[in-house]
């Protein structure tokens, strides 16, 4: 959702003809910041990996919604482009965690090595991942839903009324990892989400633990109204909402079954983005009347932005354009009632979501690792709390080959057009071309940011030579050992074991090891079971050394048991922390993301599969066929 569609940004201009009210984001927005540049990438995928780990595309290759990273066999996923992801480090930094609603980054099982401890998401991410959790979910969806009748539709399953409800890792559900919640017709997929959310709160605020939640709501997008029986694409509506002497009232929709297929609504609004604007104030409302009640308001930060421009179903605006800032320019909105300092109304700064993660980390007091350089935001915290009076010198954003880059001063849009941005329009996308500003002082100091600017853009400028993961090392005899290192020890048979110590040529390689050397790897270096702790329980788990080299072609396969003898992929619910050594090598810990007293698997071993070749990447331009 643009920023132009909320009140509180006072924008000229608006999606629809009925502008939203939003009292309490209004109240908020003056007692608490909003930041009046914030920039996402211009479609969702790029923004959610650049907020989970803190990576532009040129890092995580993740350019479009299709093109994320390696081949159409698989993908690049966030944690492995960049290793601490928001899931993990807050899960590090001591805080229980729940990831809510839509995922889009990941699928099946692969959503808990981001490092939440538990997630209910809308639709369910059933599909395999091919890389460290090469399984799916193991069940589908008993329960009857809202669906299209054309199966190939990407919103085939509803997310609004009626709506699938997945369920990952539940406290509720000890013997089912993955299960799936009943819903019925007057169910409303946000409600069911914030009672979970909720439900959360409680549990760790009983348990005397520190609580992250990463909410990521379907409201603001466009989808196919599963109760008309056109099933056209709108913003359908929502529950009827009032807003009564400082408070919500919510009617209860009710939905009956017409003869032509189509239902009969009562207490639904009317389809429009402007009533998905009001809902999302109401959880807001929701959020600080909970924390009030639990006695948590005073200790909470609570932010709230969007991961794209406006959907035009037109495409005259917003999400996926590159003109101007139509894409990428959305709310963020910063409210921390019990922080002393903290800046007031509207900041005019320049923010994206590569921010977002080391603005937590600082938060939550999580230090990333001397020399971590996987981080290209830079953390607002200084800034709010009123410690610097600038935050950064520029922000970016991009669609494929198409880059965007911006500071106070000028900006650059995807066409390579460039604005002065000195003086905002209301509509926040008319700037005057800085072709058009008259010669003299002020033009040519536009003229020296706009330089300083471009000197920026070539080390992201990447997508024609280096769009794709890193590759594995060369290996010409294609035997999973690196040439390099058959060159240092010779030629060497994967499956045999030289230096007698068990640990065969291949695993020699994978381990660090030296495959001449009965010591070598050694005992820390080789998988081993472990125990851990974290703030929502304690995990049996496995750690490990592997050479960084190998990167994500290698698949280390996680097999699960409860009694030794029966191995599964299916159902092996880990999550994974890696850490560099700093000499060429990482550690890797992979556990069962169920607790000790609620998991049924027991032990863990890993199968270790050398690259397959990837499948040639088909190529797609913005600016160019």
């Amino acid at each position: 959702i643009s920023a132009r569609e909320f009140p509180f940004y006072e924008s000229s201009t608006w999606t629809g003809d009925r502008r939203a009210a939003t009292p309490m984001m209004d109240r908020l927005s003056r007692e608490g910041c909003f930041i009046e540049t914030m920039w996402s990438a211009t479609i969702c995928k790029p923004t959610r990996v650049s907020m989970m780990n803190g990576t532009y595309a040129h890092r995580n290759k993740y350019w479009d919604n299709r093109h994320i990273g390696m081949d159409c066999r698989t993908v690049y996923s966030a944690y492995e482009s960049a290793p601490i992801t928001l899931g993990n480090m807050s899960r590090d930094a001591g805080y229980a965690n729940i990831w809510v609603s839509k995922n889009h980054i990941s699928s099946g099982g692969d959503v808990l090595s981001m490092g939440f401890n538990e997630c209910v998401f809308n639709p369910a991410e059933p599909a395999r991942h091919m890389g460290w959790n090469p399984f799916g979910t193991p069940n589908t969806n008993p329960y009857p839903i809202f669906r299209t009748p054309n199966p190939k539709d990407w919103d085939h399953e509803s997310f609004f009324f009626w709506p699938e409800i997945q369920l990952i890792n539940h406290p509720d559900h000890p013997d089912a990892p993955f299960t799936f919640a009943e819903t019925h017709p007057n169910d409303y997929a946000p409600d069911l989400e914030m009672e979970y959310i909720f439900n959360f709160m409680d549990r760790s605020k009983a348990a005397g633990t520190p609580f992250f939640v990463l909410h990521t709501p379907h409201l603001g997008h466009l989808a196919k109204d599963c109760s008309d029986p056109e099933y056209r694409t709108v913003w359908p509506g929502t529950p009827v909402l009032e807003w009564r002497d400082g408070r919500y009232v919510r009617k209860d929709p009710k939905f009956s079954r017409r003869a032509d297929g189509g239902y009969n609504k009562e207490n639904v609004t009317p389809n429009g983005l402007s009533y998905h604007v009001e809902y999302l104030d109401y959880h807001i409302w929701q959020y600080v009347e909970k924390l009030k009640a639990i006695g948590e308001l005073d200790n909470t930060v609570i932010f709230f932005s969007a991961d794209n421009g406006t959907q035009d179903n037109a495409g005259n605006f917003g999400k996926g354009r590159v003109v101007s800032q139509q894409g990428q320019h959305v709310p963020m909105l910063i409210y921390a009632p019990g922080v002393e300092g903290m800046v007031s109304g509207r900041r005019n700064i320049c923010s994206d979501f590569t921010d977002i993660l080391p603005t937590l980390a600082e938060i939550m007091g999580f230090a990333f690792p001397e020399g971590y350089d996987k981080l290209d935001g830079r953390s607002l915290w200084p800034y709010l709390t009123g410690k610097t009076v600038r935050h950064r010198d520029y922000i970016y954003s991009m669609r494929i080959e198409a880059q965007m880059i911006r500071n106070n001063k000028v900006m650059r849009d995807g066409y390579g057009t460039w604005y002065d941005v000195n003086k905002r329009p209301g509509d926040y996308d008319t700037f005057t071309k800085l072709e058009a500003v008259p010669d003299g002082e002020y033009k040519d100091m536009l003229l020296a940011e706009k330089l300083r600017l471009e000197a920026q853009l070539g080390q992201y400028d990447l997508y024609d030579v280096d769009s794709e993961a890193p590759l594995p090392p060369p290996d010409a005899d294609k035997d999973g050992i690196a040439d390099g290192f058959e060159e240092k020890h010779g030629s060497l048979e994967p499956k045999a074991d030289p230096d007698g110590d068990g640990v065969d040529n291949f695993h020699e390689y994978v381990y660090g090891g030296d495959p001449t050397d009965p010591a070598s790897p050694t005992r820390e270096q080789l998988p081993r079971m472990i125990r851990i702790r974290d703030a929502q329980g304690t995990y049996d788990a496995i750690q490990f050394q592997r050479l960084e080299e190998l990167g994500p072609d290698y698949w280390f396969v996680i097999e699960g048991s409860a009694d030794g003898k029966h191995w599964t992929t299916d159902g092996v619910m880990q999550q994974h922390t890696v850490r560099s050594n700093g000499d060429g090598t990482e550690r890797v810990i992979a556990r069962v993301a169920a607790s000790r007293d609620k998991a049924l698997l027991k032990q863990l071993r890993i199968r270790v599969h050398k690259p397959v070749p990837r499948q040639e990447r088909k190529y797609s331009h913005l600016l160019r066929k």
